[in-house]
């Protein structure tokens, strides 16, 4: 799931290019885009998910990474040069703005590594020897790890963050573009912004930075509770709970590693002490 988000973010250039260049040179007897049918809208949006499943199969998570940081600074660059070409109000400052902001994302797509995007994936060598009465040390034997299969690995607690940014993301979409009627249409675009710009960051920010992730669950739990009592859907209500629940969810789990790990420290066996030798030695 983390992937297919890194893919929606690494080939939104290359569908807003397809946008473009359809509504500018369309072909002859088609509509501009905003005369057009509502399945016009629909296939665009189509193709785009497309080209993310595509793209989420056949790229690694470091080449989505660069993907998605080049293509956005390459749009911040160009987004400045039109508008410094045509003449925009405060066109250069947002100019030299927007192309800092690129070259810094270009920057840090040159230079990201694999130790940046695989959080919590290197396993430690943990062959420690066990200290024992003779000179020789047996190695650990490491424990044997589950990997999912089939379905199962999108159902992993690792990916519930991401799938629940999925469903806050498709239901405000679906209040806001298909129901479209008010206060619904409202309230359903500030579900969408909230799900991409909080509830995103907190889900990728998982490993990274717990703390922020915690901050940013409840700043989403407490958004989407002023949706409910603004607009008074029940959507809005599972909403907060949910986040409110990914909030907490970081702490019980420290908090039964830490009640684990005392379990295991006051029940761990303790060395026997070295029997005394039945022979004394002898007296000088």
């Amino acid at each position: 799931m983390q992937r297919f988000f890194l893919a929606l973010h690494a080939t939104t250039p290359a569908a807003l290019v397809v946008a473009v260049f359809v509504h500018l040179w369309g072909p002859s007897g088609l509509p501009s885009l905003a005369q057009r049918p509502v399945w016009a809208t629909w296939v665009l949006i189509g193709v785009w998910l497309l080209m993310s499943v595509v793209s989420a199969w056949a790229l690694r998570t470091l080449a989505l990474w660069r993907v998605a940081l080049g293509g956005a600074g390459l749009m911040l660059v160009v987004a400045g040069v039109v508008g410094l070409a045509l003449g925009s109000a405060h066109a250069v400052g947002m100019c030299a703005s927007l192309a800092a902001v690129g070259l810094a994302c270009a920057g840090i797509a040159a230079f990201i590594g694999p130790q940046r995007v695989q959080a919590h994936r290197r396993k430690a060598a943990r062959h420690a020897t066990v200290a024992t009465s003779g000179p020789a040390a047996h190695p650990v034997a490491p424990r044997s790890r589950w990997h999912p299969r089939g379905w199962s690995r999108f159902v992993v607690p690792a990916h519930l963050p991401f799938w629940l940014t999925g469903v806050l993301a498709v239901e405000s979409f679906r209040l806001a573009h298909i129901v479209a009627t008010e206060p619904t249409r409202s309230s359903g675009m500030l579900g969408l912004l909230l799900a991409f710009f909080i509830a995103l960051p907190a889900a990728t920010l998982r490993h990274w930075a717990p703390r922020t992730t915690v901050l940013l669950w409840v700043l989403a739990a407490l958004a989407y509770g002023g949706l409910a009592a603004k607009a008074g859907l029940l959507q809005w209500v599972v909403a907060s709970a949910l986040c409110a629940l990914a909030a907490g969810a970081p702490l019980l789990l420290r908090a039964r590693r830490a009640l684990r790990w005392r379990q295991t420290g006051s029940n761990a066996p303790h060395a026997p002490a070295p029997a005394a030798d039945p022979h004394p030695p002898e007296a000088a």
